[in-house]
């Protein structure tokens, strides 16, 4: 069969491995009433419904039916595995398959070598299962222990020796391996986990369904069939199945059904990239190549067409570099299927110089960005984790992935009460203000009284008596004039907030049932408003009727003044010369007196309104203190309690260890902010690691002074202190309700023992800093992760002992796309997607006979030639190739 792009991928295929041809009902002792083709022809149609791709025909001793069954299936695609079920001398049953191009013939001849009466194919071989497994294998076929917890089965006989040969590659058990330890079998539970010390394989034996099919129907059954990973279904990709068995062997019962994103396919057109076209596994993938072959451009192209940022300049600047010299006036277009958007796909394009652009199913640009379609998408080009291993704030960002940091952050209410804090902070600044500036107006306003007592002395205020009363009228009539004002702006104010009912259109109703409804809802609003704006206007027309009115009164008012103010002034004359000051002179004093006295008069209720809003804004400060205080501490038990759950998941290969509120970072730059003479974050060092140290204590302690700093004994200078204590009560509260960040520290456990030997990660080498975080950034994700050459920073040994098994288990609920040339990331992590990159001097190329799985010989031959160590290192693991 010639190469298909559907086989440029691994994946599961259904299975059926103990298909009876139509002669096998008789020897269940029934009668067969259809013809051998019908019965062909209904298990055909039956497989195909069920999407079944292989079968194995395993009729007891007898292969007579398997040339008929080969042609109906072969010409719809169903491979077919020939060969037979035979039980050994030791009266336990065995399934042997072979290669599908198999003859009849050659079938026979195994049946008579295992010494098989093929007329009584039920009768037990003179031959062992130990002979019968050496003879199978030699000639290349397939081996399993059938119906292994029945009363025919290698279990139940209990023949440990020949379940430990490893000839036998598998066990049929007749339903889960959960369900088997719930029925009570737990001895054999445990034997087919490899935990009995009497049954232990060197490698665990791999567990399949395959129900005897005596009818057609039985073949939707879930036990009939089991699920093999396989690049193309064909006996050597199966064989090779089962050696991994744990990465490509699974029941049906295994598969749950995973939501997570997945980046389907990519192509590109123009640029050095031209032409190729890739549909990704939704498991690993592996892109390998020689240098300069455009593993790199491929996936720093991926990255550019979902517009995500690399983390440093440095990083920035070398990507847009690779994109602006390989993708050139060409374009990237990926196919992604979005587990936020529920599994729906979009078609994302990105030309060099553009921006993305997004489609749905149906071809329509969308208004989704990329970021929204896989918000949790992770991608790191070369020395990318390093750079992250050197960042602190770049480990927090990791770790808190895990930590449901946003949710945490919103259940815990700090930055609801940070946002309370914010506003009596300014309130309190401007109260403050407002009340020193009105105590110095009352200062005043006692000044003058003061004064005004000196002129009573005098006698002057009995002469000028109608001076006070005039000023007052003044002063008085000036606030009805303000008023006025007040009420003509809250009448504007309110009219123009009067709600309508615009928002009810024709285009908005036209499909609800209860259309009527919300037309006479419509209707009952603009009555509203029709009223409310009558009203309105009737208020409008009083309020510049009364404005009118009182400006002919003001005008009235000032003419009855003026008079007055004549007659005062006439009355200046008849004063007592003072001191060399004349009559008109002390008059005019007096008059400017009395005129600042009415003026400030009503500071002093001000005064003592403002003094109550301040205080109350200070208590309402206080008690939002103690709410931030409890809030604090609740979010911290929620990220110690996120902590300790991420350790379990990191299972002892890396520690992380939370400390909330210890990087203090952030708050010795707000204080250098407030650029303090001789005050440089040198000279706050000692803040980073001052015991019994908090922002409220702190704060607190500032406002008591210099020597309270200093009693502290928190490291710092007295010059500092002195310059701390003279820093403003704004600023103050500013520290008491800053939120200190907290502190995340990384430990890799770099034993090889079984007791754990943690060490910091700032004490690591560069390749162990960067396999913790790598650690970390396998972990739960719905989002795929793409890198490129990640072991070009990390510890080789690492990378086989921890990083592949964990590649191995996620795989199953995230999409990895890495680009390496460390053999041990595509082989032993068992990607269902290998492709080689080549290239020319103009093009990078990867055909399709340069895509699949490590079980097509190609790929093997290929993968050879360039991961590390060659040829020779790929025959050390002649196990998993099968060279």
């Amino acid at each position: 069969m010639s190469m298909n792009i559907e086989y440029t991928k691994a994946k599961f295929w259904k299975c059926a491995l103990q298909v009876n041809p139509a002669s096998y009902i008789q020897y269940r002792g029934k009668n067969q009433d259809v013809s051998e083709d019908d019965y062909n022809q209904r298990l055909l149609e039956v497989c195909l419904e069920e999407s079944i791709k292989v079968i194995g025909i395993a009729d007891h001793g007898n292969v007579d039916s398997v040339v008929k069954i080969k042609e109906t299936f072969n010409a719809h695609g169903i491979v077919v595995f020939p060969g037979f079920e035979i039980a050994s001398s030791e009266k336990i049953h065995l399934v042997c398959l072979y290669p599908e191009n198999t003859s009849q013939q050659a079938l026979n001849n195994y049946l008579y070598e295992f010494d098989i009466d093929i007329s009584n194919g039920t009768i037990p071989s003179t031959k062992s299962a130990d002979f019968i497994l050496s003879r199978v294998n030699d000639k290349g076929g397939f081996v399993y222990a059938a119906h292994c917890t029945d009363d025919s089965g290698i279990l139940k006989h209990k023949l440990n020796n020949i379940w430990k040969n490893p000839n036998l590659y598998a066990a049929q058990i007749p339903t889960s391996l959960e369900r088997l330890k719930d029925e009570g079998d737990q001895a054999y539970h445990q034997i087919l986990l490899n935990k009995n010390p009497d049954y232990k394989r060197e490698k665990k034996i791999a567990i399949i369904n395959a129900k005897d099919i005596e009818d057609p129907e039985t073949l939707r059954k879930e036990n009939a069939t089991c699920l093999i990973k396989m690049s193309k279904p064909c006996f050597s990709s199966f064989k090779l199945a089962f050696s991994d068995s744990e990465s490509r062997v699974r029941l049906n019962s295994d598969i749950k059904e995973k939501y997570y994103s997945r980046i389907e396919s990519v192509r590109f057109v123009g640029g050095f990239l031209d032409g190729i076209d890739i549909e990704y596994s939704e498991h690993l993938n592996a892109l390998i190549g020689g240098r300069g072959t455009g593993k790199s451009t491929l996936i720093e192209s991926i990255r550019y067409a979902l517009n995500v940022e690399p983390i440093s300049k440095e990083t920035k600047d070398q990507h847009l570099k690779v994109i602006k010299q390989n993708l050139g006036s060409g374009f990237a277009e990926l196919t992604v299927k979005s587990a936020v958007k529920h599994g729906k796909r979009y078609k994302i394009s990105r030309r060099h110089g553009e921006s993305p652009i997004v489609k749905d199913e149906s071809g329509s640009v969308s208004n989704f960005s990329p970021r929204d379609l896989l918000p949790d998408i992770e991608i790191f080009g070369q020395n990318e984790i390093h750079e992250i291993a050197k960042d602190p704030s770049e480990q927090l960002k990791v770790v808190e992935r895990f930590l449901n940091t946003d949710k945490i952050e919103k259940e815990s209410g700090v930055s609801v009460v940070k946002e309370s804090l914010f506003v009596t902070r300014n309130n309190i600044s401007d109260l403050t203000l407002n009340v020193i500036s009105l105590e110095a107006d009352v200062q005043d306003l006692k000044t003058h009284e003061e004064d005004e007592n000196r002129y009573k002395e005098l006698g002057i205020d009995q002469q000028l008596k109608l001076l006070p009363i005039v000023e007052s009228e003044r002063s008085t009539f000036n606030k009805i004039s303000g008023k006025v004002e007040v009420l003509k702006k809250a009448i504007k104010d309110f009219s123009e907030s009067i709600p309508c009912g615009d928002f009810i259109t024709e285009e908005l109703i036209k499909e609800f049932p209860d259309k009527e409804i919300f037309e006479n809802a419509k209707l009952a609003l603009v009555e509203l408003k029709d009223n409310i704006n009558q009203s309105v206007a009737k208020m409008e027309a009083d309020s510049e009727s009364v404005k009118q009115k009182v400006e002919l009164l003001d005008k009235e008012l000032q003419v009855s003044i003026d008079r007055q103010e004549d007659s005062i002034t006439k009355e200046f004359k008849k004063l007592t010369p003072v001191e060399g000051l004349t009559g008109k002179q002390i008059g005019e004093e007096y008059r400017e007196l009395i005129k600042n006295i009415e003026r400030l008069k009503p500071k002093r209720a001000e005064l003592d309104a403002e003094q109550i809003k301040l205080d109350e804004e200070i208590a309402k400060r206080k008690a939002l203190l103690a709410e931030l205080s409890e809030k604090k501490t609740n979010r911290a038990a929620a990220f110690e309690k996120g902590v300790k759950k991420l350790n379990r998941k990191l299972k002892g290969n890396i520690k992380v260890n939370y400390s909330a509120e210890k990087n203090r970072l952030a708050l010795i730059k707000l204080i250098t902010h407030y650029r303090l003479p001789d005050v440089a974050e040198g000279r706050l060092s000692w803040m980073k690691e001052a015991n019994e140290f908090s922002a409220p204590l702190f704060a607190e302690t500032i406002k008591k002074g210099r020597d309270a700093l200093i009693e502290k004994n928190w490291g710092m200078t007295p010059a500092t202190a002195d310059r701390l204590s003279k820093i403003s009560n704004k600023q103050i509260m500013e520290i008491e309700e800053f939120k200190i960040d907290d502190l995340v520290s990384i430990e890799l456990n770099v034993s090889s023992g079984d007791e754990p030997l943690y060490k910091k990660l700032d004490s690591l080498s560069t390749g162990q800093q960067c396999t913790a975080l790598l650690h970390m950034l396998l972990l739960d994700n719905q989002d795929p992760l793409l890198l490129d050459q990640p072991e070009d920073n990390l510890d080789n040994a690492f990378i086989a002992e921890r990083i592949v098994t964990q590649v191995r288990d996620a795989k199953l609920t995230r999409q990895f796309i890495f680009a390496t040339h460390n053999a041990n990331i595509p082989i032993f992590g068992d990607a269902e997607w290998i492709g080689v990159l080549e290239s020319t001097n103009e093009n990078g190329m990867l055909p399709i006979q340069n895509q699949g799985s490590i079980d097509q010989p190609n790929i093997q031959c290929l993968a050879a030639k360039i991961l590390e160590g060659g040829e020779d290192a790929f025959n050390r693991r002649k196990e998993k190739y099968g060279f």
